[in-house]
């Protein structure tokens, strides 16, 4: 099943920031690097949850 943007702009779906920010750093070489990638990712979800919010609500 194909997922729905959040906007327009949006290149991503959640589950492909997800699904990049794992597989990014279980490549990592070092533990501080997973760290920063998956805080990313978590960090651009809040601002799609945020979006979310404000569109609906």
């Amino acid at each position: 099943m194909r997922q729905a943007l959040a906007r327009p702009e949006q290149t991503e779906s959640p589950i492909q920031i997800i699904n990049r920010a794992l597989r990014d750093a279980a490549l990592s070489d070092r533990p501080n690097d997973a760290i920063d990638t998956l805080a990313t990712a978590l960090a651009a979800l809040a601002t799609l949850a945020r979006a979310e919010g404000r569109s609906h609500g």
